[in-house]
């Protein structure tokens, strides 16, 4: 129920702009399946300023000092959480894209509810392919 809770509310734009995030005006969208064969680091930053989420990636990048005991508890910075990207199948996208701060990308296999809305708060900005679109209806994953 948790998992199908935040699919839906990652799908609504008010949702993931309350939640904090820089949206563009054409979201959601899809994917097209081709993102999953980039295998630099270079071209998946360029790929996602094309779809106009560069102001997007440079909030993520930014740390701040945590508040409190955490500092002094080996927790002193802490980050934003950027957008998820959502493939279909082990991929070299998911190598090329781990250096990006903020982003993470996950199987749609293996995907949970933390990673769809971490700290608990749903809405987190998800981009998903084709490819997993596909495979989420064709093998009825989280019904």
């Amino acid at each position: 129920k948790a998992i199908r809770s935040a699919l839906a509310a990652v799908m609504q734009q008010d949702i993931v702009k309350a939640r904090g995030h820089i949206v563009p005006s054409n979201y959601p969208f899809i994917l097209t399946s081709d993102i999953e064969n980039v295998n630099l680091t270079k071209k998946a930053v360029e790929i996602l300023g094309k779809l106009n989420l560069t102001n997007e990636l440079t909030r993520a990048a930014q740390k701040s000092v945590r508040a409190g005991k955490g500092k002094l508890r080996g927790r002193k910075y802490q980050r934003k959480t950027g957008p998820l990207l959502v493939v279909s199948k082990d991929c070299s996208l998911e190598k090329s894209a781990c250096n990006i701060p903020g982003i993470d990308v996950v199987q749609i296999n293996n995907i949970n509810a933390e990673l769809l809305a971490p700290g608990t708060h749903l809405g987190r900005l998800t981009l998903f392919t084709q490819a997993a679109i596909e495979k989420l209806g064709k093998e009825k994953l989280f019904l």
